[in-house]
């Protein structure tokens, strides 16, 4: 798995982080707007990614199967 995001279209919901907080952090000093982590988050985490894709409002989170 690889995780993206596209921070031009991040409305800094917060959903990823409080999510997926090993893969995602929303920082307050970057305005509560998406970093990811971890590209390639192990496999305990898959589920948790892939909600907090379905979780993004302005579907900003990217997943691509290896």
């Amino acid at each position: 798995m690889k995780v993206t995001v596209n921070p031009t279209t991040c409305i800094a919901s917060g959903n990823c982080g409080r999510t997926a907080p090993r893969v995602f952090t929303n920082r307050d000093e970057d305005g509560g707007f998406v970093s990811v982590l971890d590209e390639h988050p192990p496999e305990s985490e898959w589920a948790a990614v892939r909600e907090a894709q379905d979780l993004c409002p302005s579907a900003t989170i990217h997943v691509e199967d290896d």
